[in-house]
Parts: C-alpha cells; structure tokens; sequence
C-alpha cells in the first residue's frame, strides 16, 4: 500500500503526520518513523477514517494534550459500541476520558500515571489491536489484551507479527499438572481456547515418542536409551486441528490407548528422553501465550509459570471417568483393574527419580472430583485474573 492508495483508510497517514509521525511512501510501501515526541494532540472530523481512528485514540496517551476525534458516532453500531468500549479501557489505563454521542477526548498520561491493567476486547479485533499499543508505555507497566484469538476476524497472526518488531517481556504460561485421568488435557485445551493461547499436550509427545519406539522394536530401558531419546528428537510431529500428526500420518487414536499410556510413562522415566523432549517443549512458549498440560510442567519445564495448577481426582472418580471413556468407544475393561492401573501409574510417576509427579511448592491445589468441567474451568480463569501485576478486567 503506498501514499496513492485508493483505500479510504490511507487517510490515517494524514492524522499521524498531524501527530508528528515522518512518513516517507513509494507506488507500494510506506515507511514510518518517530518524528515529534511527545506527539502532538490533534483535534480530528474522523468521519472518513472511522475504524482506523480507533487507534489514534491509544496514541492519544502519548500526546501533548488532549486529542479529541469528532464525528465518530458509527462507532457505537460496530462489533460493540467502541466509544464506550475505548473510553472504558482507556481509564482501566488510568487516563482521563470524555466521550459523547459522536466524539472521543483522551487527555495523555504522564509516566506516574499509568497503570498496569487487562483489557477487555468485546470480542473486537479492533480494539486488542489498538491496545497493544499501550504496552509500549514509558512507565514499563505490564498491559494484557484478554482474548487475543479475536483478531483472527482481520489478522489472525497479529501478534506474532507485532513481536517480530517488537520484544516481549514475558510470555505468559499457564501450567496444569496432574496425575492420569484427572481431566488436566481437557481443561488445558478448553482454557487455551478461551485466552486464544496456544496448548500443549505434553504427554502426547510421550505418547507419540512411546509409539515410535514400539514401531522401531524397541523397549524402554536403559539399553535403548539412546536409540529412544534420538527417535524423540527427530519426532516429525504436528499438533493440528485437535489432531497428532506424526510424519503426516494422524496417530490420535493410536496413542490414546492403554498401552500407549503405559508406554508414556516408560519413556517418561528416561534421562535421555526427557532431555531430548525438553528443548521441543519449551519451543511451545510462543506469543500470546501458553497453556500446558502435563506431570512436570510447573516444576521442571515451566518453572517460570505464571499460573501453576495442580490438578487432582480420587484414584475412584478417575477410573469412573476412563471406564465411561473406554466404553464408549466400544473397549471391553472394568472399574477394578482401571482403578489398580492407575494406582500403580500413580505410584511410579510419583517414585520416579527424573522429574517425578508433584506440585510445584506455587501451585494452586484443584479436587476436580466433584466438579463440572465448567466449574473447573471458571476456577482456572479466576485464578488467572487474580495473577499480578494485572488487574481484574
């Protein structure tokens, strides 16, 4: 896109030179530098840019006075009513806001003014887009965009091609552990889905890594060891679309089997493994964030974590839960030897001598055996807006 666009929305070039930006353009770039600093206030008919001025709106904190952005009243019949929606993010920031049937005035932050704060997007692209701006605030105060996954409307990648030019202090982990069968992949995925974050399963790598060595002949003890851990650093393995794909070939179901899960935890317990595994699943950690699931994600994968959760059940309700599962998938088994399997998977993931199953000394304790999967989930989502130094939306 370059200065003789036709899109309307070029026009947001004009308001940023009005502001002090330095624009220089070809027939198709555009190239925008610092000019003024602060910026300058500017009082705008944004009638011919009304989407785009939305982000002059977050500029506006960084101005020299007050920036008022008239004639803007589509803005209350958009995604939401984004008058109402900037005015009250912009004051979760700390600023001062006027705003009225068709108009927007935002008086500019000093450095002691801002506040650190999450902001609610009202499922609007616009507005997550908008406030990322905030986070380039000069007092260093940390700024969260709640539901980022909602700019896949326009930008699907935004973020991770805002972080490209840009560096991120922190990518936010949030770590659910636990023993077999306590509901700890399908809370994980779920919360995932809900912050936009990305998931990691990591006991499918296990799985898939316990797959691989029954493929190659192998067993898993200390004399393949070896074999095993450069089998696991080579895994060609894709997380698609709720599907494992190892080498392309969809292997979901595969590893979902008892024997795969009693494979998992064999390879688990190798020094090797792990720590061919350990690299891969710390590569996971990508904006705008991370929810992983699995025995030691808070105590040795992700020490660091934002927010630990360990996630428990009675060894009973567990195998009520697998018994229902395998069942319906039409697998013969019985409540007695689900429940001393996993009993006995209990007591080898807790004995383990690498990195065995255990709260991180942080982690906050969640019984799910009496609750609802939505129940479990609310309590994650609370305690992550309880997390500091954000505060509730």
């Amino acid at each position: 896109m370059g200065a003789d666009s036709i899109q309307g929305d070029i026009r947001f070039i004009d308001a940023a030179r009005q502001m002090g930006a330095q624009v220089d353009s070809g027939p198709n770039w555009l190239e925008v530098r610092r000019g003024a600093w602060p910026l300058k206030a500017i009082d705008l008919d944004a009638n011919h840019i009304p989407d785009a001025a939305m982000t002059l709106a977050v500029m506006a904190l960084y101005a020299d006075g007050p920036t008022t952005l008239r004639n803007i009243a589509s803005w209350r019949v958009k995604e939401t009513d984004r008058i109402d929606a900037m005015a009250n993010e912009l004051k979760k920031l700390g600023a001062t806001v006027e705003a009225g049937p068709d108009f927007i005035r935002v008086h500019p932050l000093a450095p002691a003014g801002w506040q650190p704060a999450s902001i609610h997007t009202y499922d609007d692209h616009r507005v997550a887009m908008c406030f990322s701006l905030a986070a380039f605030n000069p007092a260093g105060v940390p700024v969260r965009i709640l539901d980022p996954h909602c700019v896949a409307k326009t930008f699907p990648d935004y973020f991770e091609t805002l972080f490209l030019v840009a560096r991120a202090a922190e990518v936010p982990v949030i770590c659910i552990d636990g023993p077999t069968a306590s509901g700890k992949g399908t809370l994980a995925a779920e919360v995932a889905r809900l912050l936009g974050y990305h998931y990691l399963d990591s006991g499918s790598l296990y799985r898939v890594t316990g797959l691989a060595m029954r493929r190659a002949g192998l067993e898993a003890d200390a004399g393949h060891e070896a074999q095993i851990a450069a089998l696991a650093a080579a895994l060609p393995l894709q997380f698609t679309e709720g599907k494992v794909l190892l080498a392309g070939e969809d292997v979901s179901d595969d590893i979902r089997t008892e024997a795969a899960g009693m494979d998992a935890s064999r390879v688990s317990t190798l020094p090797a493994v792990r720590a061919a595994l350990l690299a891969l699943q710390q590569r996971f950690r990508r904006l705008p964030g991370l929810v992983a699931d699995g025995r030691d994600m808070g105590t040795v994968i992700f020490p660091d974590a934002t927010l630990k959760v360990f996630l428990t059940a009675s060894a009973a309700e567990r195998a009520e839960r697998r018994h229902k599962q395998l069942i319906s998938k039409g697998i013969s088994t019985t409540l007695d030897s689900l429940r001393s399997d996993l009993e006995a998977r209990d007591a080898r993931d807790s004995s383990r001598s690498v990195a065995p199953l255990k709260p991180a000394q942080d982690a906050r304790h969640l019984d799910n055996s009496q609750l609802s999967i939505e129940q479990s989930i609310d309590q994650v989502l609370e305690w992550w807006q309880q997390v500091q130094p954000f505060k509730s939306a």
